[in-house]
């Protein structure tokens, strides 16, 4: 098996390793450069992106001949993140819509489903802003929210309405739910991600 990072070859054997997942643990922990994050695997000269959780470890080191590793500084990935999280939240939007229609709908069971990926994906929204904004050095004041003002009334507004909306969840209340989803919730992640856009312009 043939690695490089950047285009620069690894003079290491890693016949001792079992699967992907542990080459490219070896690989970050020993060899990525400094101030760097990966961002790009080419697994004999294909993009390998794992379409779902650890996916890499059931890809056998036999199985490779050339192993490819991009990396880009961190400052460059978190504006990346900021960008991706952008496009992310229209998605996180349209399952709003969706998991509101479906509880108006009396589909409990598939809308509470979609009511958990949207409370997941929120999660990692607010947890990209506040990492990224750690690794570029600003501060999320600077990307004042337009409706609520500071971006800390702004998340302590949003703290409030999901400690609301989890307290109907479990008095199953379904429409005052998807009422709050769709004419409050899905409001907050539009500013979320302005907020984030923002950022990824500063």
């Amino acid at each position: 098996m043939r690695v490089s990072i950047n285009d620069q070859s690894v003079p290491a054997n890693f016949s001792h390793l079992r699967n992907l997942e542990e080459v490219i643990v070896e690989l970050h922990d020993k060899y990525l450069p400094g101030g760097h994050q990966l961002f790009q695997v080419l697994v004999n000269g294909e993009f390998f992106s794992e379409r779902y959780p650890r996916e890499s470890r059931y890809v056998d080191v036999g199985e490779i001949a050339t192993l490819n590793l991009k990396t880009v500084p961190d400052e460059e990935m978190a504006r990346f993140l900021l960008q991706e999280s952008g496009r992310q939240a229209e998605v996180l939007c349209q399952a709003l819509e969706q998991s509101a229609a479906l509880f108006r709908l009396a589909a409990e069971d598939e809308a509470n489903q979609y009511f958990a990926q949207v409370l997941e994906a929120l999660r990692w929204l607010l947890q990209v802003g506040g990492d990224a904004c750690r690794v570029l050095k600003i501060s999320l004041e600077e990307a004042e929210s337009r409706d609520a003002g500071s971006v800390s009334r702004y998340l302590a507004g949003l703290e409030k309405l999901l400690a609301e909306m989890l307290e109907i969840a479990e008095e199953e209340d379904y429409i005052m739910l998807a009422d709050l989803m769709e004419y409050e919730l899905l409001p907050m992640v539009q500013e979320w991600q302005q907020i984030l856009m923002r950022l990824a312009c500063r």
